[in-house]
């Protein structure tokens, strides 16, 4: 018997046991679509969080202070530990992460605002443009002055069509003096924050709102510096060698592996739980078989009374196995692949996903070999029963 003819035999039986065939292949069709699902959904989120922090490049440090075994902090970091770390000859500049959300408001509306506190080389080095006003000076810095820049949909907002600048806008504990309007509110971030509405000098919003502290700090460092810069900034920091412990350093080579890995535990997960979804499957296949073996004995009788090879016989089952896994492997990938596609859509864009056709090729292989894996034994069986026996069965 050839090949074709195998193929052939197969497409009759399956159309012709229609729900049965669709019953047999449902276990892989979940399977496979679940793979698809958790492969693109890792992928995707691993790149998207991979591309925000390879956005400032390698030369970015983050610096966070160290906890004892009860979560408390043992270092702290103050505008002291700020004003050290921006001396240093090789760093083009340090950034406190200080924000805090609130309601903001003005004479035009209010909103739900975060604020950032901030100085005035973070607009340079971030590249925020300015669409009208100017950014704070340092005698505002110096003297805590209650001035803000405001973002453009903030503007838009609290203000209205009216202009802006000169007027104030009341946050928190303070009523701030608008002057200036950034173009975007966005920049990228692998720390994953919040778009900032307002920016505020860093010591006006640490006199400010009491309770707030330097949670974080990063570190750029001049991209042409080849020494080691790690443990320079830990130093500078602690301002004492003997104390360095009191923080600690996460810099995004080390962040970008430890998202790999991360990634790829989840992804592995996912894949287990998918397998035991694939073997239910197999083992699915593996009954229908069986029972389209039981109903088939007198046709597999005939057909090796007439000349049929045992090698025929197994032939043609393993044919008709592999075809019922082969269209649940295919009908789980554009299961799989659709709902990757409209995952973000539903989500809003919160959860990325991103289909590799690798894998999409892997797991339709893979489903037929689970089903020449669990269809060998009922093929087996079909090839050795005997002409005699098989005639006589009713």
């Amino acid at each position: 018997m050839t090949l074709h003819e195998s193929f052939r035999i197969a497409r009759k039986n399956i159309l012709a046991n229609k729900t049965r065939s669709i019953l047999s292949m449902l276990g892989m069709v979940i399977g496979i679509s679940t793979v698809i699902l958790v492969v693109s959904i890792s992928n995707g989120m691993r790149l998207a969080v991979l591309e925000s922090i390879s956005s400032f490049g390698t030369n970015v440090l983050y610096l966070f202070p160290s906890f004892d075994t009860t979560t408390n902090r043992i270092g702290e970091i103050d505008l002291e530990t700020i004003k050290r770390l921006s001396e240093l000859p090789f760093v083009e500049g340090a950034f406190p992460q200080v924000s805090i959300g609130k309601e903001a408001r003005a004479q035009a509306g209010q909103s739900d605002a975060n604020a950032m506190g901030v100085y005035p080389r973070y607009f340079e080095v971030y590249r925020i443009p300015l669409a009208e006003g100017r950014v704070f000076d340092d005698r505002e810095i110096q003297e805590r002055a209650l001035v803000c820049l405001l973002s453009g949909e903030m503007a838009q907002k609290l203000f209205g069509a009216s202009a802006p600048l000169g007027k104030t806008v009341r946050f928190g504990n303070g009523r701030y003096e608008v002057i200036g309007i950034v173009s975007t509110s966005k920049r990228p971030s692998s720390l994953g924050r919040p778009s900032e509405d307002i920016y505020i000098p860093l010591p006006t919003l640490l006199r400010q709102e009491e309770k707030l502290v330097i949670a974080n700090a990063e570190i750029w460092v001049k991209k042409d510096y080849t020494g080691d810069a790690n443990e320079q900034v830990l130093e500078a920091a602690s301002g004492d060698p003997s104390t360095k412990a009191l923080f600690q350093i996460q810099d995004p080579k080390a962040l970008q592996e430890e998202v790999r890995q991360t990634s790829r535990k989840f992804m592995l997960t996912g894949l287990a739980l998918a397998g035991i979804s694939l073997i239910v499957g197999g083992i699915g296949i593996m009954n229908v078989m069986l029972i389209s073996v039981s109903e088939r004995t007198r046709e597999i009788g005939l057909r090796k009374a007439i000349g049929a090879a045992p090698r025929d016989i197994l032939l043609q089952f393993l044919v008709e196995v592999s075809t019922l896994s082969g269209l649940g492997g295919g009908f789980g990938i554009l299961l799989g692949a659709t709902s990757a596609w409209a995952l973000p859509k539903l989500t809003a864009g919160s959860m990325p996903t991103a289909i590799m056709p690798e894998a999409a090729a892997a797991a339709f292989v893979f489903s037929i070999v689970i089903g020449i894996v669990f269809g060998l034994f009922p093929a087996f069986k079909a090839s050795r029963l005997s002409p005699v026996e098989a005639l006589r069965s009713e």
